[in-house]
């Protein structure tokens, strides 16, 4: 089969690639000043933004138009006004806002040492460790608790339909931050209860998601680090690894794999969710960009293959290894994997 053509790299081409900085830039800024919120309630001008916000006019102008010229605002004449979505998903009192991410410049801090960290190999920050972790994911959790709710209930609706039962599921949410991929079971089933591992400080805000998902009663919690907390032997039907190996690495995740199988039942099935390049690594983009994520945010992670993930499941006592489309989750289309304890 013949590969597409692709566009050829001229010096414009690179220099767009090298400029792909600015939307990210200017949307952050955007969040962090609070210009969306500032536009929620109908159009304004360039100096009704800046004297609301304590801006410069010359600043707010400026962003203004750049957020037009991105497709965020519409202008008509001299006053701006936020599109429907915008006000939906970048607007901190919405319900669905997926902002929170965008507050804080971390993970741009983090990229802008990429050069180091190619050449060390290690990182600039190491977000699976406590301190770390309990600063960082409450904040990006509640952003991923939007992104990925619509793919959790299809993965939800995908498994559950494979057989009630009738007791209720036992379901072991590893790292589960804010429960977005367990929380779908306990709907599904009101029978089904949820143990929802992480380290203690989020697992504060974890609470909070189960109980504005109306499921509190259905969830208990198990604090500590994954790598060294107990799950116990044979007392779950169910465990999730939603967006987790990807910190964890290889040698960590052939350990937490061969951890769980001991906690499931027998029959009982581990799901990864997770970013899945291709075989040669040569894309999809956000996969192989996310390898690079994790160079500069963690010690040992990255992205890995599906190959690579039924040897180590094999490996460690699975079997009917399958995959299951659960559509987008993050940026990227990647299915999630269900491996069955023998």
């Amino acid at each position: 089969m013949a590969e597409p053509p692709r566009n050829p790299l001229t010096p414009q081409a690179l220099m767009q690639m090298f400029w792909a900085m600015a939307p990210s830039r200017v949307l952050s800024a955007a969040v962090q000043l609070n210009i969306f919120s500032r536009l929620a309630d109908g159009e304004k001008t360039a100096e009704e933004v800046a004297k609301a916000g304590n801006t410069s006019l010359r600043g707010t102008r400026m962003l203004l138009d750049a957020l037009t010229a991105l497709g965020l605002l519409e202008k008509h004449g001299a006053r701006y006004a936020a599109l429907p979505e915008v006000r939906r998903y970048l607007v901190p009192s919405s319900a669905e806002y997926i902002g929170a991410v965008f507050e804080n410049d971390r993970l741009w801090e983090s990229w802008s040492r990429l050069a180091e960290a190619v050449q060390t190999g290690r990182p600039v920050r190491a977000v699976e460790r406590q301190e770390e972790a309990e600063a960082f994911f409450p904040i990006l959790i509640r952003s991923l608790h939007v992104i990925n709710r619509d793919a959790a209930r299809r993965l939800a609706a995908a498994l559950c339909s494979r057989g009630a039962n009738p007791d209720g599921l036992r379901v072991l949410d590893v790292a589960a931050g804010s429960a977005v991929w367990s929380i779908p079971f306990a709907e599904a089933d009101r029978k089904t209860r949820v143990t929802a591992q992480d380290f203690p400080g989020v697992l504060e805000h974890t609470r909070k998601f189960a109980e504005a998902g109306g499921v509190a009663e259905q969830f208990e919690y198990l604090p500590g680090n994954l790598r060294e907390v107990d799950f116990g032997r044979e007392k779950f039907d169910l465990a999730l690894l939603g967006n987790i190996v990807h910190s964890e690495g290889e040698a960590s995740s052939k350990t937490l794999f061969r951890r769980l199988h001991a906690a499931l039942r027998p029959g009982g099935r581990l799901v990864i969710i997770d970013f899945l390049p291709a075989e040669d690594r040569s894309g999809p983009p956000p996969a192989v960009l996310f390898a690079l994520n994790m160079l500069v945010n963690t010690e040992t992670g990255d992205t890995f293959t599906l190959s690579e993930y039924r040897a180590w499941l094999t490996e460690s006592g699975y079997d009917a290894i399958e995959t299951i489309d659960i559509g987008d989750h993050l940026d990227v289309r990647s299915p999630a994997i269900v491996a069955v304890k023998h």
